[in-house]
């Protein structure tokens, strides 16, 4: 994603591009001339460079919410509805658009049926456990062995206590169950136990609600199953992307993170009406079919490999939690598992209504089209876009106020990881957070590289950026450093406390300084990748800043980072009480 630091080298990159090509145009002010945007009567902002110089063209569609403009329930949501992008439309996908509607409102009432069992089920499931919990170590063989008959329906059970109730059992009675064959199949008994207190108690209360509650449970989970497998029927999978590929089309991903939705591809361009009647489709009129398939297989699945099944990916999340307390940076993308489970295509469908409206979009073309052509067919196929409203977040993250710490102990590789809070993108500051990051942390000609990893040899890895997890909001600049063997992650605090401490005392060089400088201009020319790149840039200055002139506007506000503003800079956000700090501890694994 481009940031700030890197446009400086926008002079350079252009005049390459812009020779490579024979344009006439020698300098990115030419360039600037040539873009050119429109906006639609919903609001739907594009913009387009028009470069003939082969067939092809890429676009970028950005929609300006991610996960950070969700609420507590429905974490996720951002994600899962840019899976849902694929899915195609009332015209894509489908054998028989008006018979899935009806299949999928049946599925939508599963769904909600299968909730309420599961939420019914909780409390009882909950006293069920700690019963469980409470049956004496030399019982629990004998209990599971009951257990096991009395889910291998059908059966018949009869339990006997000697008086009243299993409450009233005193300490050394027994009471005796019978199990036999049910439904009048068999009048043998399947077997007979000789039971304690603890044993009858949780007997009893699961023939007085745990049976039922569980019966319900595997009903509903079956009626929604069959109705998922009824929907699907009507389904022409993956037909959008079929589309694209038949016709040319590479590269078509798309991705969320805190701040924004991306969506793009690239498509010769003789192919321009059909991109845009297939994205303006997709946006004006994207259909959720799936949506259960997809949330409780690929979505859960990335969850599971992310952050469930990866220590780090645990501790990031919890770091994430600790270090944002009020605003949408609170929370990851992908969101938490039980939110994930309940969310329903209801839900998804008023969270695309609110956000995929045309004045939460830009779109961003580039390559060989004509401004007239892609003004006819926005016009044409990205007008059913309804206009809507989005409200901004006005929840500030408020000042910390001392040092926050959390430990996790895990038979997994040490780690330490500090965040402090810094301004978000347009934050006058941002280009000098830029320039402290690369001195201290990016390359291997940074201080921390330098110093643990190849003079010290206590770090494998050592790195610092700013905008974790977004530059949207108000965010944090994060540094972290991996040890070598017999090293630990409170070792890495001393190493990497001990560099910030010396650029918060002294700053960094002017030989470091000019350093960050020309690495910004030759890693631009790197990063700006053809067409897609250029779309990119454009959309990314467009919708975070408002204006994707600020690309242009911007050349030189790196070169306006001096020495002084580092070192007030650093004294600043590097404060302790600014500071949130985590470290995996490691622990012996005791599988």
């Amino acid at each position: 994603m481009p940031n700030r630091l890197r446009i400086p080298m926008l002079l350079t990159a252009l005049v390459v591009v812009l020779a490579a090509v024979g344009a006439p145009a020698q300098t990115y002010l030419d360039l600037e001339d040539q873009i050119q945007e429109f906006t639609l009567d919903n609001g739907v902002h594009f913009i387009v460079l028009e470069k003939h110089d082969v067939p092809v063209f890429s676009f970028r569609t950005y929609v300006n919410v991610g996960s950070a403009e969700e609420v507590r329930g429905i974490t996720g949501l951002s994600h899962i509805l840019e899976h849902m992008a694929f899915k195609g439309t009332s015209e894509i996908g489908t054998d028989n658009y008006k018979a899935e509607l009806k299949l999928m409102e049946a599925e939508d009432v599963a769904f909600d049926a299968l909730k309420a069992a599961r939420r019914a089920s909780v409390p009882v499931l909950q006293k069920y456990d700690k019963l469980l919990n409470d049956i004496p170590e030399p019982d629990q063989d004998q209990y599971r062995t009951i257990e096991g008959f009395l889910k291998d329906q059908p059966i018949d059970v009869s339990l006997d206590v000697p008086s009243g109730g299993p409450r009233e059992m005193t300490e050394g009675e027994t009471a005796a169950v019978r199990i036999n064959h049910g439904m009048g199949t068999e009048t043998e008994a399947l077997d007979e136990f000789q039971v304690g207190r603890e044993e009858a108690l949780a007997i009893a209360y699961y023939l007085e609600a745990v049976k039922d509650a569980r019966e319900e449970l595997m009903n509903r989970e079956n009626d929604f199953e069959a109705a998922k497998d009824a929907a699907r029927e009507l389904v022409v999978t993956n037909e959008f992307g079929k589309i694209i590929e038949n016709n040319g089309g590479v590269g078509l991903n798309a991705s969320t993170s805190s701040d924004v939705t991306r969506y793009h591809y690239s498509f010769p361009s003789n192919r321009l009406e059909l991109w845009a009647y297939l994205e303006g489709s997709r946006m004006a009129d994207p259909v959720l079919r799936e949506f259960y398939t997809e949330k409780d297989g690929p979505v859960t699945e990335e969850r599971r490999m992310r952050t469930d099944n990866n220590p780090i990916g645990r501790m990031i999340e919890q770091f994430q939690n600790l270090m944002f307390m009020a605003n949408g940076y609170h929370h990851s993308t992908i969101g938490y598992m039980s939110d994930i489970e309940t969310i329903s295509r209801t839900d998804c469908q008023a969270y695309y209504d609110e956000f995929y409206v045309g004045s939460n979009m830009v779109v961003a073309v580039v390559g060989d089209v004509k401004l007239d052509d892609v003004k006819k067919y926005a016009k044409k196929y990205f007008s059913d876009i309804p206009r809507g409203q989005t409200l901004p977040v006005e929840t500030i993250e408020p000042e910390q106020l001392g040092e926050k710490r959390f430990i996790m102990q895990d038979p997994s590789q040490p780690i330490f990881i500090a965040g402090y809070h810094i301004g978000n993108i347009r934050h006058p500051d941002f280009p000098v957070y830029q320039v402290i990051a690369d001195v201290l942390g990016q390359g291997r000609t940074s201080r921390l590289h330098k110093k643990l990893v190849k003079e010290d040899k206590v770090a494998v890895q050592a790195m610092c950026f700013p905008g974790f997890p977004g530059q949207k909001y108000d965010t944090g600049l994060l540094v972290f450093a991996v040890p070598v063997k017999d090293k630990t992650g409170y070792d890495m605090e001393t190493a990497v406390l001990a560099e910030i401490d010396s650029i918060v005392a002294d700053g960094i060089t002017a030989e470091e300084l000019a350093a960050v400088k020309q690495r910004t201009r030759a890693n631009f020319v790197r990063g700006l990748s053809g067409h897609g790149g250029m779309a990119e840039q454009l959309a990314f200055y467009q919708t975070y800043f408002g204006n994707w002139r600020n690309l242009f506007d911007e050349v030189t506000v790196i070169e306006d980072v001096t020495l002084e503003d580092v070192q007030r800079v650093a004294e600043k956000i590097f404060a302790r009480t600014n500071r949130t700090v985590a470290v995996i501890e490691t622990t012996e694994d005791e599988s």
